[in-house]
């Protein structure tokens, strides 16, 4: 869970920098042309700072933790069947692949507390436990895969089903003019895209998470400097509802996946919903990021 925290989340926000500078362009433009000079605006950036919070609700089966209690002792003391985890997160980006964010999230009476960095092609995060550095992904290591995904921030504009512009009744952001967009991805699509011309390494899995982002629904809400295009502000809401049995199935034929197996019944189904907001500021202001130490 910590690992894909910490993947997740770095993804999450580098996908605000990415793209390909940009001029600013009349309101004559269509929202899609809007936010691709946006993409272009953004990828000029050396370097920017952000804060977000957000509520992620989880709903699992019973059988689910019940087997996750078990496996964990007492460090599994505060799963339940229906959790609320508050999460806050500050951090800064770097260009070209450097990101260093502090991580809080508060579920019930327990706060985690973790930081991550991406330097140099590896990404770490601290053991909440014992407060020691540890790899998550070591520079190169996608490369023997060639089968893995590649998203771009072009491909999400391209295969959205809808881009829209809303009117905001106090278009300011930190006293900047923004405009305000609402995408709404297809999900699935942009799978297919950015999966096309490669052979999954496990075809099981991947049909198990089509099947998930079929159930699956995000959008993003985007404000963008009118005059620069530059992110101010991007609100995500998502849901998705998953079957586990299937999803546990599909990890068990994949002999190299190394991952706790668990035995749930036909229909075990989880839920997840979120909402989360990513303040975006300090534009090329000084930023040093560096990789920290691995112990041993």
């Amino acid at each position: 869970m910590k690992r894909l925290l910490a993947a997740a989340m770095f993804a999450g926000i580098l996908s605000a920098c990415a793209g390909v500078s940009a001029a600013g362009l009349g309101k004559s433009e269509t929202p899609q042309q809007s936010l691709s000079a946006t993409g272009k605006a953004m990828s000029a950036l050396k370097s920017v700072r952000f804060d977000a919070n957000g509520t992620v609700e989880v709903t699992l089966p019973q059988a689910l933790v019940d087997q996750l209690k078990a496996k964990g002792g007492s460090q599994a003391g505060f799963l339940s069947s229906k959790m609320s985890v508050a999460l806050t997160i500050t951090g800064a980006a770097q260009r070209p692949d450097r990101f260093r964010a502090t991580v809080s999230a508060k579920l019930d009476g327990l706060t985690i507390q973790t930081e991550v960095v991406a330097a140099g092609g590896n990404l770490y995060y601290k053991d909440p436990m014992t407060s020691k550095w540890e790899i998550v992904k070591r520079a190169g290591a996608e490369a023997s895969h060639s089968s893995s995904a590649k998203l771009s921030y072009q491909m999400l504009l391209d295969s959205a089903k809808s881009i829209t512009e809303i009117t905001d009744p106090n278009p300011s952001i930190g006293g900047a003019t923004v405009d305000h967009y609402r995408v709404v991805p297809d999900l699935v699509r942009l799978f297919d895209q950015a999966s096309a011309g490669q052979s999954p390494t496990n075809a099981t899995a991947a049909s198990a998470l089509k099947l998930v982002l079929q159930n699956a629904t995000l959008t993003a809400d985007v404000w963008t400097g009118t005059s620069d295009h530059l992110i101010r502000r991007v609100s995500y809401d998502a849901s998705l509802s998953a079957d586990l049995s299937q999803l546990s199935a599909a990890r068990a034929s994949k002999p190299a996946d190394k991952a706790p197996t668990f035995s749930l019944p036909a229909g075990s189904v989880a839920q997840v919903t979120a909402h989360i907001v990513i303040e975006l500021h300090d534009f090329n202001t000084q930023v040093n990021i560096q990789a920290p130490t691995v112990a041993g």
